[in-house]
């Protein structure tokens, strides 16, 4: 199978794509904060890009259908926790001391915050 040949023109115009949908994150993220409260819930042990899941070590409960935050206040993603494994098995609940993983949207980095949201007008995340 023949490799399709992509134009600068088009590599240009997928990374200024990209670069729209970064802002866009951020700036939906920033319009929120105002009405948004943040409690540190835990930190990213580890990220796997060809599954979009993160492992997670929580230092407060998490259940599915949350909203998190995870990142720094620059590059941050806000969504809502669809599913939550233990030790490969589904659950719908996570207490502190926890690891488990969660399936993310984009990729996340080790090291990185995980809050969760309250007090937030949960529409807006209804995808």
């Amino acid at each position: 199978m023949a490799k399709k040949k992509r134009s600068l023109d088009s590599i240009i115009e997928e990374f200024e794509d990209y670069e729209k949908e970064k802002r866009s994150r951020r700036s939906r993220a920033e319009d929120t904060n105002e009405i948004a409260n943040k409690i540190p819930i835990g930190r990213i042990e580890q990220f796997f890009e060809k599954i979009s899941v993160a492992a997670v070590k929580l230092s407060d409960s998490l259940d599915a259908g949350d909203i998190i935050e995870v990142g720094s206040e620059e590059e941050a993603i806000r969504q809502r926790v669809e599913s939550i494994e233990i030790d490969k098995k589904s659950v719908s609940h996570a207490e502190a001391g926890d690891s488990i993983g969660i399936k993310l949207k984009w990729k996340v980095n080790k090291g990185d915050n995980v809050y969760k949201i309250i007090n937030l007008d949960t529409q807006e995340f209804a995808d």
